[in-house]
């Protein structure tokens, strides 16, 4: 079982932004420690019968909230949960936030990997982005977190910007290389809806562009040791965010905070988004009955999306035809392993098209 849990402060909300987030709310930490508490211990004492293989924070800003109230967190997960001895424990952070002493906090509490947001070394990048931290400010944050015993360290980059070419791109990677880290995530620039550089009516750049950012990216990593397992991600030495795996292969999990999302079984579950609401009622849930083709189909997306591919046995025999027209169009490939048989993509960043022409047919 997966359980994530939002932490929904911000000092300032960047213009891309469109999760659930507060800015200069942090005067109502306290009470929503208080219902994220209740929330948490009622999740878990209702599945008691499961074992926490991954914990993610997420946000919002989780490194903006004080060590303080992750003591009682972790408390609380602990008081209701079994946690395995190999538990991802993981926390998205700001470059801006990372002291050496909440890092050690961290540790202390049984976080064992930080995401954190750097997004860009470049000064103009990072004004367009609306991120608060300067390129000087990212190796000695690094260097805290590792110091603290943090050595699953990951940093997200952000591509796609209309400022971004191939020099920026690799010296952003070159310079994110000279960290200790053991993961990157690189993210194209999205304008989503709710998000002020939507309200503003900003275009995305051209779709052309774009893939031939994200192949380059890819390139750069490569030659760099990193390795591409999802879209958007990319290891060293073999070291995956467990917790997003756990979603791509279709694991249940629990979500508690203001607007977290989780599934059990067939129903999917939301809490409300809403700071005040949240707090006044952290057990109400607004749920969905999904059917079994819903999740066969989203199993079918996210499976694409990675390298861990489609478990084949959610095909039927009527449907292989299809199948090998992936295969001999060379779209796909076939992987045997010991847990079964799984159809996987041959190149990950085709995986929509694929997706696409793939439920068409079925």
């Amino acid at each position: 079982m997966l359980l994530y849990i939002h932490i929904p402060f911000c000092t300032s909300k960047c213009g891309y932004c469109a999760f659930s987030s507060f800015v200069g709310q942090e005067a109502y930490m306290p009470s929503y420690v208080n219902a994220l508490c209740q929330d948490i211990a009622h999740s878990l004492t209702t599945h008691k019968d499961s074992t926490l293989d991954s914990i993610f924070f997420g946000g919002g800003t989780p490194s903006l909230m004080p060590a303080r109230f992750y003591e009682r967190i972790f408390a609380t997960i602990h008081s209701y949960a079994r946690v395995s001895g190999d538990c991802e424990i993981s926390l998205e952070a700001n470059i801006n936030h990372l002291s050496l002493q909440w890092c050690k906090d961290m540790i202390g509490f049984g976080a064992n990997r930080l995401s954190v947001g750097i997004q860009s070394f470049n000064k103009h990048k990072l004004a367009f982005l609306e991120r608060e931290h300067s390129a000087q400010e990212i190796a000695k944050s690094m260097e805290n977190a590792y110091n603290a015993g943090f050595k699953n360290l990951s940093c997200d980059l952000i591509i796609d910007t209309p400022l971004d070419s191939m020099q920026l791109i690799e010296s952003d990677i070159a310079r994110a290389r000279t960290l200790p880290i053991n993961h990157i995530s690189v993210y194209a620039l999205s304008i989503d809806k709710g998000s002020r550089f939507a309200t503003q009516k900003m275009t995305s750049i051209d779709a052309s562009e774009s893939e031939f950012l994200s192949f380059y990216a890819r390139d750069v990593l490569q030659d760099a040791g990193f390795s591409q397992y999802e879209v958007s991600n990319y290891t060293k030495n073999n070291t995956p965010c467990k917790h997003n795996l756990g979603y791509w292969q279709g694991c249940e999990y629990l979500g508690c905070g203001a607007s977290a999302v989780g599934r059990v079984g067939q129903i999917r579950s939301q809490a409300y988004a809403h700071l005040s609401r949240y707090i006044a009622y952290p057990l109400q849930r607004v749920q969905e009955a999904l059917k079994q083709s819903d999740l066969r189909t989203e199993s079918i997306m996210l499976g694409l999306r990675c390298i861990q591919g489609v478990d084949m046995s959610l095909f039927t025999l009527d449907e292989r035809s299809v199948i090998q027209s992936l295969i001999d169009g060379r779209k796909c490939r076939i992987e045997e392993r010991e847990n079964g048989t799984f159809l996987v993509a041959n190149e990950l960043f085709l995986s929509d098209e694929i997706t696409t022409w793939l439920l068409r047919r079925l």
